[in-house]
């Protein structure tokens, strides 16, 4: 995205963001939060595999598990995002063009 609105004017990713002060993903803070830690721990594991040189398909499902839980925590707050902030610009004609070119942005970097 060009950080620019339709007008031309600069935006900033807190002018498209309905939630200014906080996240759309406010309720759900502590699960992803949980998730988020979680994913940590099974990093480390990751870390300790590789240097006790355990069998390669094991290190690769472990990182396979760790990238599945990273993509329901992105799903997650991808969601939230675009019940909030999106359909909030949207319906608030709150730069809505340019919040659902970051939103197709986000999606595609996700993907």
């Amino acid at each position: 995205m060009d950080n620019k609105n339709v007008a031309g004017d600069e935006l900033n990713s807190n002018d498209l963001c309905h939630h200014r002060e906080y996240g759309s993903y406010q309720e759900d803070k502590k699960k992803i939060l949980d998730g988020l830690r979680r994913v940590e721990g099974q990093i480390r594991g990751v870390h300790r595999m590789v240097d006790e040189e355990r069998y390669c398909v094991d290190v690769l499902n472990q990182i396979a598990a760790a990238r599945m839980a990273l993509a329901r925590l992105a799903m997650m707050i991808l969601e939230d995002h675009t019940k909030g902030c999106v359909s909030t610009a949207i319906v608030e004609k709150e730069n809505a063009e340019n919040t659902i070119e970051e939103l197709m942005d986000v999606i595609k970097r996700l993907l």
